[in-house]
């Protein structure tokens, strides 16, 4: 075929439905809504598939959501907010510095340490303020920071723009937002997008009643954590920019823009094969930035036990990378147009308003942080997350799949700065906490072989990823013909545990001979009235995809004694 040819090629159009005839037959006789629909944690359904018509059908919508996200972001591009550690007031001025050099935009300070500032060290800050914006976030007493203001010439205060996160009123330039509407402990609890949004409207409901609304969001700004579900947290930004708009119109007012500030969660960061960490940071980041952020921290992969130079610098090229490279700062609102992210993020404004609207006939953000309200509603959600991380319905690599039995788990080492994503909820601790616990058990398991290993190898692997998730790693036995062979292992070896791995019908033909000590599974589904009647022969269990994976290992590690 040649060029010319193929580019006089058509191809037939095709419909909805006969797309969804053919994807029917393919998924042979399957109910089509819940085989290929997918629920997200929010209850929001997923399409396998977006076309022109769905989106049409929100035209009158979809001109007036895309007006205000652009609207509400003025400059396509974000400042790169990374944070530097130090010792010392004066090596974090020497750090900061470096890092501005090689890209960072944003002068960052969040309270990792007390420092006591001299003269001369405000002076030298103050001369970075003047050309960065600043990020501050104050913990507890750490205040003496603040006194950098004292050091701007007066005619210069006018420069200094930024934000500052304070539990308590401060003063500052007239360019730096002081009252932070913050959705982080919100997301750290195990909220959803749809409660982090929901509480955003709240919390600006509560404080717009008795100020000035134009005063107060002049001085307003907003935090979200960013997670690895990639459109929906593109969603969930956007979805921010038309619920201001739309709060905005409730005052009457014309929506002033709100700076938008996110970080990378830590809700899916695991300390077990922490590189994967990167990879999360990656996916989060890039979803912040078609989101709309204005300015983006990425926490680097071994966030959670003890940063270096070398993890910070690759946490800052993260968002380098897709700056330069992807060409997303050119672009308001890359994802405009979309078929899936703008019903996606009409979605998301419909739930998150009503959301709100609930929360405010319940008495308010405030009200129902008191009752408890809130915390029960974001708690049944966070169990909902933690079963689908245990039954692998969601995957965490290195983690609850793939993982690395021989991998230690490395302490964490907390400061005031950073306590808050020490006691974020996160959906690896459960199998950090089996980890550890396997370190300090002595428990000899084994697989089985009831057939030879060339018939029963995926089996094999299942088991051996199943237990590696718990720290376990098994002896492999070789082709055991027969019960006799079968328990004269287990003896010798001295195994506290072991899994068969074989058909049906070669478990079948070894159960009933079985006496061992060792607590036996099966590998694989069985009828349950069946393994009933194997319980006389030792039989307890059986592991198969879909169980629930740290309920099972925590039974398998208690078989173990503690280890001396």
């Amino acid at each position: 075929m040649t060029i010319d040819s193929m580019k006089k090629t058509k191809f037939p159009a095709r419909t909805y439905s006969e797309w969804q005839q053919a994807a029917e037959k393919a998924i042979k006789g399957k109910p089509f809504e819940e085989t290929l629909k997918t629920p997200t944690i929010e209850d929001v359904k997923l399409e396998p598939l977006y076309t022109k018509n769905m989106l049409d059908q929100l035209e009158s919508y979809i001109p007036e959501q895309v007006a205000a996200i652009q609207h509400g972001k003025h400059q396509p591009s974000w400042l790169v907010s990374q944070e530097v550690m130090a010792d010392s007031a004066q090596e974090y001025l020497a750090l900061m510095q470096d890092d501005l050099l090689r890209g960072n935009e944003t002068v960052v300070y969040t309270g990792f340490r007390k420092f006591e500032w001299t003269d001369e060290q405000l002076t030298e800050l103050a001369e970075l303020i003047v050309k960065y914006p600043l990020y501050f976030k104050l913990v507890g007493e750490d205040r003496d920071i603040l006194r950098v203001f004292d050091f701007v010439a007066t005619e210069k205060l006018d420069h200094v723009q930024g934000v500052i996160f304070s539990e308590e009123g401060i003063r500052a330039p007239k360019q730096v937002r002081t009252q932070l509407v913050d959705t982080i402990p919100i997301h750290h609890a195990g909220g959803t997008a749809v409660h982090e949004l929901g509480v955003a409207l709240s919390i600006l409901s509560e404080r717009m009643g008795n100020e000035d609304f134009l005063e107060t969001a002049d001085n307003t700004w907003i935090r979200f954590a960013v997670d690895t579900q990639f459109f929906q947290e593109i969603a969930k930004l956007r979805a921010f920019r038309v619920l201001w708009h739309a709060f905005s119109s409730a005052y009457e007012e014309e929506a002033p823009t709100i700076p938008l500030f996110t970080e990378t969660s830590v809700r899916s960061y695991s300390k077990l094969d922490p590189y994967v960490n990167l990879l999360r940071a990656g996916n989060s980041t890039f979803a912040a930035v078609l989101g709309g952020t204005d300015a983006h921290t990425v926490h680097p992969h071994d966030f959670l036990t003890e940063p270096d130079l070398s993890s910070r610098r690759i946490a800052r090229n993260v968002q380098l990378v897709i700056k330069e490279e992807a060409h997303v700062s050119h672009v308001v609102d890359p994802a405009a147009g979309s078929y899936f992210i703008e019903t996606l993020t009409k979605e998301y404004v419909d739930a998150a308003w009503s959301y709100f609207l609930e929360i405010e006939e319940a008495g308010g953000y405030s009200e129902v942080i008191k009752s408890g309200w809130l915390t029960d509603d974001i708690q049944a959600k966070w169990i909902e997350r933690e079963k689908n991380v245990a039954t692998r319905r969601q995957s965490l690599i290195g983690t609850n799949i793939y993982a690395n039995p021989q991998e230690p788990v490395k302490d964490a080492k907390i400061d005031d700065g950073h306590l808050e994503y020490m006691t974020a909820k996160r959906l690896a601790t459960p199998f950090e906490n089996l980890r550890a616990q396997s370190r300090v058990t002595g428990l000899k398991t084994a697989i089985v072989l009831v057939e030879p290993l060339k018939i029963s190898k995926a089996q094999v692997d299942f088991v051996s990823g199943f237990l590696a998730v718990g720290g376990i790693e098994p002896l492999l036995s070789p082709y055991l013909a027969t019960a006799e062979e079968i328990n004269q292992f287990l003896a010798s070896e001295s195994i506290d545990y072991a899994v068969l791995c074989g058909s049906k019908d070669a478990v079948a033909g070894v159960v009933q001979g079985l006496d061992t000590q060792a607590s036996i599974d099966l590998a694989g589904k069985y009828p349950k009235d069946q393994l009933a009647e194997w319980t006389n022969y030792g039989i307890k269990d059986t592991l198969y995809s879909g169980k629930h994976i740290t309920a099972k290992l925590e039974k398998i590690l208690a078989l173990g004694k503690e280890a001396l």
